[in-house]
């Protein structure tokens, strides 16, 4: 059987034409299918299918649902995928057609969806594995197909749209009279609190203790003497790993510390500002954790899984986001969803050290007292993000990852670190025959501190390349999904413009350590665009603009 693909679909009022590449293209059935209900589309001709979107079910519109193309033959049933060149471009496919006095519309909308996804779907289904043939590489195309109501108040959410069962109904009107209380207690205590704008809170929900950013500014707020003056207090807990009752009394303890404040530092998307809005005299600075990479966060990702609502969303919030130059202002503009004026280019705060000799000789000596093994090697640090939407699902596929070729490469000169994503709770298992050279320290460190032994680093759509870059050494840029993962989590830029060598087979990254075959000609670049030339340390812009009025 021929293997086919969607190389290209286009637009004519109702007629969609679809266009394949591939073997025997006009010899196979067509079809759509939700997993319930199929339909058949007919035959290719010159390549091509032209489907007339209000009658493909019996004079119907595709109901509700998402909707897979496949094609058959002899009973052989093959997903239809499409061309990765053709996947860049799928958002400007979506169509929006307005009927009934515009009080409704029909929506359609082409995205790529994960293959595990769908073999679970099937799975439900109970349809026979073996008749849908679906390949591991494959940018599987599914249309969502939408009958949308006007909603008249679209500031308010509507329970019965939104729920598929009385029970989960049930569940959305307890949470909605839970945020409802959680705001009322705020209003009362922040009228009982009074505040002197002297008092500074620094949090943070997914992170435990402080450290980065936070840690550097209140470094320096009593380097500076200023914690005389002001009165600082901390929260820090990871209420996303919590239970929603857990999470609650934690809430409670911080409404009373929120009610109280002037300045709240964050570092990080922080639930409770999703819940409750402050008022005007307390103000909300976001330092972010992390600085710039590859992946969609925040509203950059809208529209696509996972991504923040229109309204109810923290990161609308922000009086003040620092970022870490002039040049990021738009990306981070595109993330938080805030006006352009709300960004203080200061730098990172916690890099205004980083840098430094002596910090730096620390480490190597603590380092080295403690993987004595090491020293002498070049360390090589594979830090790739994780893979799935949420902290909860996060996880690495470490199939990818040939041990046998890391194995060979640490016979001689070279060391392999594993330092993955803090989400990630699966540890990657190192035989105690190879770990001498081989090890996880994914618990060990910062891993900023970590990049001063670290001579080679392997990471993916990471931010970690943001302080990497610095020490001016080479990046590999292994994507064995580049493709699925730019085309579906959604990117800022793509890895084409990543500064250092990319790769989507293990065998390559290993090839371009032991030839040296290292791209350096972009760092520069890359450089000019993350970080602007400051007199001052990071820390004191933030610390004289926000606290002390300051420019």
């Amino acid at each position: 059987m021929g293997k086919v693909k969607i190389k290209e679909m286009s637009w004519h009022s109702i007629y969609l034409t679809i266009k394949f590449e591939g073997e025997e293209v006009n010899d196979f059935d067509y079809y759509v299918t939700d997993l319930k209900n199929d339909y058949n589309l007919g035959k290719a001709d010159n390549n091509q299918l032209v489907i007339n979107i209000v009658n493909i079910n019996d004079t119907k519109l595709l109901d509700n649902g998402k909707w897979y193309f496949y094609y058959m033959k002899n009973d052989k049933k093959n997903i239809l995928s499409i061309n990765p060149k053709f996947g860049y471009t799928l958002e400007n496919l979506d169509k929006i057609y307005r009927y009934g006095s515009e009080c409704y519309s029909y929506i359609i909308n082409f995205q790529i969806v994960d293959k595990s996804i769908l073999e679970k779907k099937i799975s439900q289904q109970n349809i026979v594995g073996d008749k849908f043939l679906i390949n591991e590489n494959d940018l599987i195309l599914c249309m969502f197909t939408t009958y949308m109501k006007k909603n008249k108040h679209p500031e308010k959410k509507d329970v019965i749209l939104e729920s598929n069962s009385l029970k989960q109904g049930l569940r959305k009107i307890v949470f909605i009279v839970t945020k409802s209380t959680i705001r009322s207690i705020y209003a009362i205590l922040n009228k009982i609190r009074k505040k002197d704008g002297k008092h500074i809170l620094f949090m943070s929900e997914t992170r435990v203790p402080i450290g980065g950013n936070l840690k550097a500014i209140d470094s320096r707020i009593k380097e500076r003497g200023l914690d005389k003056e002001f009165k600082i207090s901390y929260s820090f807990s990871k209420t996303l790993q919590q239970s929603k009752l857990k999470t609650f009394f934690t809430w409670s303890r911080l409404l009373w510390l929120i009610a109280k404040q002037d300045y709240i530092f964050v570092d990080d998307y922080v639930p409770i500002f999703k819940t409750i809005t402050l008022y005007k005299d307390t103000k909300l600075i976001q330092v972010w954790h992390a600085g710039v990479g590859f992946k969609s966060v925040g509203y950059s990702r809208f529209g696509k899984a996972g991504s923040p609502l229109p309204k109810d969303s923290c990161h609308r919030k922000y009086d003040y986001a620092l970022v870490g130059s002039n040049g990021l202002i738009p990306v981070y503009e595109e993330v938080f969803g805030i006006p352009r004026n709300h960004f203080i280019a200061t730098g990172l705060p916690r890099l205004d050290d980083y840098l430094n000799q002596n910090k730096i000789s620390e480490f190597k000596n603590q380092f080295y007292k403690d993987f004595p093994e090491l020293l002498g090697r070049k360390i090589i640090m594979f830090a790739p993000t994780y893979r799935g939407n949420t902290q909860k699902e996060a996880y690495y596929p470490y199939d990818k990852i040939n041990m046998n070729l890391v194995k060979e490469l640490c016979e001689h000169e070279y060391a392999f670190i594993f330092k993955m994503h803090p989400f990630i709770t699966e540890k990657i298992e190192i035989p105690k025959e190879n770990n001498k050279y081989i090890k996880d320290l994914s618990n060990y460190g910062d891993i900023n501190e970590m990049f001063y032994v670290t001579d080679v680093l392997i990471t993916d759509f990471s931010s970690n390349i943001y302080e990497f870059a610095l020490q001016r050494k080479p990046m590999i840029f292994y994507a064995f999904d580049k493709d699925f993962y730019q085309l579906t989590r959604g990117v800022h830029r793509t890895l084409e413009q990543a500064p250092g060598v990319v790769c989507e087979r293990f065998e390559e990254v290993i090839e371009v350590i032991k030839n040296n075959k290292y791209d350096m000609n972009k760092l520069n670049d890359f450089l000019n665009e993350s970080f602007n030339d400051h007199k001052r340390l990071s820390s004191d812009i933030a610390i004289d603009k926000i606290l002390l009025n300051k420019e």
